[in-house]
């Protein structure tokens, strides 16, 4: 029977520790991409002074600046780019290509996200094989029925562990992916409205 976390690694012996690993750097992305989530909720501080100079308050583009001014976020960048530039016959071309890294960056740690929910079931499914390699290469001996058994547990528990992460793998993969088509979205949306303002101009 096992109790401990270390039985059930060395039950799965060799597949354990690099499926915890696998575990383990799985998170570290998760925490790592929700690090770099906070776009909208920056470019929503900014709406407000956006739809004021799209009613043509006067002061509400300075209003803007200094926000930009006073944020750490690289949209703030962006932000000051545009409105800094209003001479500029590149303006839009280039405001382009500065947000399409910007929505780049928006997929950090997605990579390896779905590196991991891909590796996890391949060692389990490898941690099977190897399973029933043992299963079988105990046959006919006197040490047989023991053998069989930790066969049988090995390739079920290396197929258990490997599932067990890269469910919640897929689950967060596809929920990251839709916030950062919603994210990249808003971005669009506002800085189409900015240009259009700074162009008008």
């Amino acid at each position: 029977m096992i109790t401990t976390i270390t039985q059930f690694l060395d039950a799965c012996y060799p597949f354990g520790y690099p499926l915890l690993a696998c575990s383990i750097i799985l998170l570290a992305a998760i925490f790592y991409h929700l690090f770099f989530t906070g776009s909208r909720r920056f470019l929503l501080r900014l709406a407000p002074n956006l739809q004021r100079m799209e009613d043509g308050v006067s002061s509400a583009e300075n209003a803007l600046r200094e926000q930009c001014m006073c944020s750490s976020h690289p949209l703030a960048d962006d932000v000051l780019f545009v409105l800094q530039r209003h001479e500029s016959a590149e303006l839009t071309s280039r405001t382009e290509a500065r947000l399409r890294l910007r929505v780049d960056a928006e997929r950090a740690g997605m990579a390896t996200i779905s590196l991991i929910t891909n590796v996890a079931p391949m060692l389990g499914i490898l941690g099977t094989a190897w399973g029933l390699v043992d299963i079988f290469g105990v046959f006919g001996t006197p040490e047989a029925q023991q053998g069989i058994a930790i066969g049988i547990s090995k390739a079920l528990y290396t197929t258990i562990f490997g599932l067990a992460i890269a469910v919640p793998g897929v689950i967060a993969q596809t929920c990251f992916e839709r916030g950062i088509e919603r994210r990249a979205a808003y971005i669009n949306e506002f800085f189409t409205r900015l240009l259009a303002l700074v162009n008008k101009a």
